[in-house]
């Protein structure tokens, strides 16, 4: 019968949700107890019977979706203690809360009906009564866990005001002393409309969330958080990254940075961090990962990898050869085995080890590349 395999499946997804975590009421002993049972109950009814239920089977059928409906029921009360010990608002515990205790009455009533079973006909019917309340309470279940990860990436967009302080200190620290912020203001400024923005996609996530009323909205739901989550992560990483070399480029300044002039054509072989800024080509060959703003440059890439969109850039991660080109092009590389050729006029630096060569009409220079190299006339 199709409920059987459901309700097989039904706990193997109950014990695959992590439910089973210890609790000061020991439910990790209850839910031990209650798999040792669910599984003799069904080895046994499959061995001895083909899980064929007809008389001669009744009683262990009727074990077996007792042994179900404990543990949904004991999974769910696990559930809830979960949700009010959790980093939820007052308002989600209160709607999770109060759809989990209908699902939790109508798997009791299931439960009920399954023990009150005299008939084949009798048990199926409150099998099937168990099969549907499981199913609208996993509904209820992926929205807790929707809520779970739109907590996560809402943390992360409020720690933003602590590096938004931070950033600030370091570039009043700066002008103090003379330097050149502009590229520290800029990336602030990006920073925070990006925070903007990602605050935005949250409440409207949250907003979808809470209109959520099938398994097929709720596993939407789950995919473009996963996907968004994965995002925000890489997206964080990334931009921390160019804010540790913009200080470090801007601590350079005065001791190290290289400064050619009248120059077109620049070739590299590097690794670690790179950044060119200018117009013309770049072409960049090697292991890692490349962002270029405006993501609506020309660019063409060959090889394996992945490709990220976030805002006004996009990001290439992998090995292979991508080529970008602009008037106003902006590309960060970071990996290594770099090897990079730029037509035009900007400018280039590097945050690692590694060697240049810059080529004008009757005029070469080259060396040792670490800190800041002009290439081209603007």
């Amino acid at each position: 019968m199709k409920w059987r395999k459901v309700f097989a499946l039904l706990m193997a997804l109950v014990l695959a949700t992590g439910v089973v975590a210890a609790s000061p009421d020991g439910w990790k002993e209850k839910f031990e107890k209650l798999k040792e049972m669910h599984a003799r109950d069904k080895a046994r009814l499959h061995n001895h019977f083909g899980i064929v239920v007809n008389e001669d089977t009744f009683d262990e059928a009727k074990r077996w979706l007792l042994a179900s409906a404990d543990l949904a029921i004991a999974s769910v009360v696990s559930i809830e203690e979960k949700i009010e010990n959790s980093n939820l608002t007052a308002e989600e515990k209160e709607l999770l809360l109060s759809e989990l205790d209908e699902h939790l009455a109508d798997l009791q009533t299931a439960r009920e009906h399954i023990e009150s079973s005299t008939t084949i006909e009798e048990l199926r019917e409150a099998g099937k009564e168990l099969k549907q309340a499981w199913i609208e309470t996993k509904v209820t279940l992926k929205k807790a866990l929707a809520f779970k990860w739109i907590g996560v990436l809402q943390r992360m967009v409020d720690k933003g005001d602590i590096v938004e302080e931070r950033v600030n200190e370091l570039i009043e620290k700066f002008q103090s002393e003379g330097k050149d912020t502009t590229e520290l203001e800029k990336w602030l400024e990006k920073f925070n409309e990006d925070r903007m923005r990602a605050q935005e996609k949250i409440d409207e996530a949250k907003e979808k969330i809470t209109e959520i009323d099938n398994n097929k909205q709720a596993n939407k739901a789950l995919k473009e958080i996963n996907e968004a989550l994965k995002n925000a992560v890489k997206y964080t990483r990334n931009s921390f990254v160019r804010l540790k070399h913009i200080i470090r480029m801007i601590n350079s300044f005065e001791s190290g940075s290289v400064e050619l002039e009248g120059k077109g054509v620049l070739d590299a072989v590097c690794e670690g961090y790179a950044e060119i800024q200018g117009k013309g080509m770049v072409m960049i060959r090697g292991e890692g990962n490349v962002t270029i703003t405006p993501k609506d440059a020309v660019v063409s890439v060959t090889g394996v990898g992945s490709k990220i969109e976030n805002n006004d850039t996009v990001t290439f991660s992998g090995e292979g050869k991508v080529v970008v080109k602009g008037d106003d092009i902006h590309v960060t590389i970071e990996g290594k085995g770099l090897r990079i050729h730029a037509v035009g006029a900007g400018t280039a630096y590097l945050d690692g080890t590694g060697t240049y060569k810059v080529r004008g009409v009757g005029n070469i220079t080259e060396g040792e590349w670490s800190g800041e190299v002009n290439y081209g006339e603007e």
